[in-house]
């Protein structure tokens, strides 16, 4: 497993610890399945086992790393069912988010949320896949923290984090990009006229065609 050399050591070692290995595991190194070594990554960060093992357990509860008897705690492993099961609870919690702006649209938020799209549209134009799913992800945070529900904005956090392995499957895809960035064009538009329903509405379709995609492309890899 290779990873990064963290930078200049920052106060809450154990947080710079996390980031690096939740940034490994999203660019599938570790793979699902393989065993988090408190002592091997304590080793190549040249950093106290407390820290990784503080990290290690933050990786668990945000449900990127599971606990198995006899090998400790390795990357979880998001399979078909486990993807489905995901999109069908954020459909819900999203759209209830895209909602919850659309009644009290401000400004920053409508400016931010423009400036994603914005730079989505770059990405797209110069066929940037990676960049695509850093603005998708971008904008889906942007409401999820503007929607003044602190517990639904930490639940969305979490299964936002474990769809990224399963997002990155769809994210080269052309048609994908262009129809997705679509949709949260539409879900701004209804935010910022203020209109709940079409807000949600916009939401849950995006999340619900983003769903079907992945089914697809997971389809297509177990073949």
């Amino acid at each position: 497993m290779p990873l990064n050399e963290l930078p200049n050591r920052p106060a809450r070692l154990t947080d710079a610890v996390y980031r690096e290995l939740r940034a490994a595991i999203l660019r599938g190194d570790p793979a699902p399945g393989q065993q988090l070594s408190v002592p091997e990554i304590a080793r190549q960060l040249d950093v106290s086992r407390g820290s990784v093992r503080e990290a290690v357990l933050q990786l668990v509860a945000d449900g990127l790393a599971v606990e198995r008897p006899r090998r400790g705690v390795v990357v979880a492993t998001i399979g078909v069912p486990e993807i489905r099961y995901i999109h069908q609870v954020r459909e819900v919690l999203e759209g209830m988010a895209a909602r919850l702006c659309a009644e009290a649209p401000s400004q920053e938020l409508i400016t931010s949320l423009e400036a994603a799209l914005s730079a989505q549209h770059q990405a797209i134009a110069s066929q940037d896949g990676t960049g695509y799913a850093e603005t998708d992800a971008q904008f889906h945070t942007l409401l999820a923290e503007a929607c003044d529900n602190p517990v639904l904005a930490s639940l969305i956090e979490r299964l936002h984090t474990q769809m990224q392995i399963a997002l990155s499957l769809v994210a080269e895809a052309p048609e994908h990009r262009r129809r997705g960035c679509e949709e949260l064009t539409q879900v701004l538009e209804a935010v910022r006229a203020g209109d709940p329903d079409a807000a949600e509405s916009a939401m849950r379709a995006h999340i619900r065609r983003t769903r079907g995609a992945v089914d697809t492309a997971t389809a297509g890899r177990a073949q």
